[in-house]
Formats: structure tokens, C-alpha cells, sequence
């Protein structure tokens, strides 16, 4: 079973009217705990929804995407991705082993789009310095965990040569990461009478450590969470 990565991304200088205007849902009917018939509302599936439009895709007689893994590997960045909530320029869902990268930049530069088409009235050139995004990931076990930053540049040479389809290039810009080997090098330093790296060592039970009482497990949520303070 693949690792799920968490993840939540926020696009900037996008209207939230036009950021909404391509996040499609639908309503499904399921059984709940006593099997009675319950609606419910479900976004579509990623290679579904029209922010992916621009993306080459093909599907079956059936109507499921062919070569699947493939298609998410490249076009968003992991074998599967499930987007939980898509609101008002705020992403959040999970991932198998990575975040979905190559998700954010397709949504940077097909947003990039719209918002020329929206604030101009024609595909003239956006405010581009005003599009951007970022993402923070984190592995359930933690193995990695960080934030990256995105930006948009406008391609004035496709725009001469009439290729409207692809005005907008988005690209990475820095990323700050850790991982659980430094996260335990940082709890080390903090305890080092502790034998940490023991196959036995207990993270979850109660330890005394120069008078002062600890969980490990609490000190290790205590350092992630100050590491995304600094980011």
C-alpha cells in the first residue's frame, strides 16, 4: 500500500470566481451505516475537470482514462491523487509516495489563462507577477515533508507567433524540505542520553529525562511543527 503524502496548495492572484468557475462536482447516491440511501456531493475525478482540459488525455469505451498511471505520474506528479476540498484558490488532498507536483503547474498556467481572459476580456498578457502558488506536503510517517513555491512567466514569443494556447509557463521557484532522519538528528541533540536509534525504543511511553518528563512523540510533533513556523 502506498504511503499517502497530505498536502495543501493555495493559488494566488487568481479571482475566486474564476478559480470556481472550473472546479466541477457531482452528486452521487450511497448507502450510510444503516443502508439508507444518502446523497452526496463528490468533486469529479482530476483527469474530469476542466482546470486538466489542456492536458492531452484519452479514454475508453467505458469512459475511463487509459494508461492511467502513466497519465498521473506525468501530468500530476503521482500514481493516484484525491483532491478533498477545491475552494476559492485553497487545495487540499492526499497523494501515493510524492506530492503532486506537475498538478500545481498545470493549474498555475491554465488559471494564468483564464485570469487574462477574465480581467482583460481577451488572451492578453495577465498580471502574471501577481499569479503564483505554494504547496506544503507531508508523508503520513514523515519521511519528508516541506513547502515548495511556484511562479508564472508570460511567453511573449509564443504570443507573437499566435500560439494563444500556450501564453503561460509556470515553473518552481525554492523549496524548503525535511525529512524524519533530520527531525530525529534535532531530537538527538535535545536528548542525547536517550538511545533513540534502539529498534526498542518506545516513542510513545513516558521517559525521564533529567527531570524532566517526555513522550518522544510529542517532542517529534513539537519539532514538525516548528519547522513549519519557519517555513
Amino acid at each position: 500500500m502506498a504511503n499517502h503524502v497530505h498536502f495543501t496548495i493555495h493559488i494566488q492572484g487568481v479571482d475566486d470566481d474564476i478559480f470556481n468557475k472550473y472546479v466541477k462536482s457531482e452528486k452521487r447516491t450511497i448507502k450510510d451505516w444503516n443502508d439508507n440511501d444518502m446523497e452526496i456531493t463528490e468533486l469529479l475525478e482530476i483527469e474530469e475537470q476542466p482546470f486538466m482540459s489542456n492536458v492531452s488525455k484519452e479514454f475508453d469505451e467505458d469512459g475511463d482514462l487509459k494508461d492511467s498511471y502513466d497519465w498521473y505520474c506525468n501530468n500530476v506528479g503521482a500514481k493516484w491523487c484525491h483532491i478533498e476540498e477545491m475552494q476559492d484558490g485553497y487545495i487540499s488532498g492526499y497523494s501515493a509516495w510524492r506530492q503532486p507536483n506537475e498538478l500545481v503547474l498545470n493549474l498555475l498556467e491554465f488559471y494564468a489563462a483564464e485570469q487574462g481572459v477574465g480581467v482583460k476580456g481577451s488572451l492578453a498578457r495577465a498580471d502574471v507577477d501577481s499569479v503564483s502558488a505554494s504547496m506544503t506536503y507531508e508523508d503520513e510517517f514523515r519521511n519528508f515533508m516541506g513547502k515548495q513555491y511556484y511562479g508564472v512567466e508570460y511567453d511573449s514569443e509564443a504570443s507573437m507567433a499566435g500560439e494563444v494556447s500556450n501564453l503561460y509557463n509556470a515553473y518552481e521557484e525554492d523549496c524548503i524540505e525535511t525529512d524524519g532522519t533530520e527531525l530525529m538528528e534535532q531530537f538527538d541533540e535535545l536528548y542525547p542520553s536517550l538511545n533513540s536509534s534502539d529498534n526498542d525504543f518506545e516513542w510513545h511511553e513516558e521517559h525521564e529525562v533529567d527531570g524532566e518528563t517526555i513522550y518522544p512523540y510529542e517532542v517529534m510533533d513539537e519539532l514538525a511543527d516548528q519547522f513549519w513556523e519557519r517555513v
